[in-house]
């Protein structure tokens, strides 16, 4: 049942800061509380290369960082909410080329660079005076399941697993 060429909902989202937290809390506390993740939830996800073009777009972006969460869900057929795992990209550079560096630091950490934040050299033009700008926290991903190629080599099931759960 592949399902990977289901464009239609495919509308890059930007995420705000408190939400995408959320999200990732619910990831890191996925099983604190006995809340169960199975990974089959979980195998891959789908982005498309203009959503990556328009994340690397953004100024002075030299990395992606990539953060795993869930987010809550409601089923349209079932009304039931649910968290559905997501993954939330993030532009990133080194400290040195966006921001001065202070003692102590190292300027070659990658930072991640959220929101708005003041860039000391712009595009890498020493010259250009520093540029706020407004860097956004994108969730493009869909998830497999229900986006799946079962054809692939590397969809891995489980000796007793069910393929109807994808």
């Amino acid at each position: 049942m592949s399902e990977q060429k289901q464009n239609d909902e495919w509308v890059p989202m930007s995420v705000p800061v408190p939400l995408a937290q959320e999200w990732i809390g619910n990831w890191i506390n996925a099983n604190a509380d006995g809340d169960h993740l199975d990974p089959r939830e979980m195998r891959a996800f789908v982005v498309r290369k203009a959503d990556f073009v328009e994340l690397l777009n953004q100024v002075d972006t030299e990395y992606v960082r990539m953060y795993v969460g869930r987010k809550n869900e409601k089923n349209e057929a079932t009304g039931i909410e649910h968290l559905r795992p997501c993954l939330l990209l993030v532009s990133a550079a080194t400290r040195k080329d966006v921001m001065p560096v202070n003692e102590g630091e190292d300027p070659d950490t990658i930072i991640d660079l959220i929101g708005e934040m003041k860039v000391a050299n712009p595009a890498g033009n020493v010259d250009d005076p520093a540029e706020t700008y407004d860097y956004q926290v994108f969730d493009f991903t869909r998830p497999c399941p229900p986006r799946c190629d079962d054809e692939s080599d590397l969809f891995i099931t489980r000796d007793s697993e069910d393929e109807s759960f994808c």
